[in-house]
């Protein structure tokens, strides 16, 4: 099975997954990523626009490839779970 890599860029600077997981397809870890993706939008729920929308999940395949980028007004369009 391939592995995947998913790390966030921001204004901040870039936190690279080092450890990456194991996943079936580029779909799949998609949807893995925007789960990661909603957990980081609670740690940033306070940042100014200028920085929020300047947030990027980045899925980088074994070769250390960049095959997808979800921004961050994807990630935010996303439905909230029911709690």
């Amino acid at each position: 099975m391939p592995r995947y890599y998913i790390d966030v860029r921001s204004h901040f600077g870039r936190n690279e997954d080092v450890d990456g997981v194991e996943l079936p397809d580029v779909a799949t870890a998609k949807t893995e990523a925007l789960r990661l993706g909603k957990n980081l939008l609670e740690g940033c729920a306070e940042l100014s626009p200028d920085y929020s929308s300047q947030i990027v999940i980045e899925i980088v395949d074994e070769e250390l490839r960049p095959v997808l980028a979800i921004p961050y007004a994807e990630i935010a369009k996303q439905p909230q779970p029911i709690s």
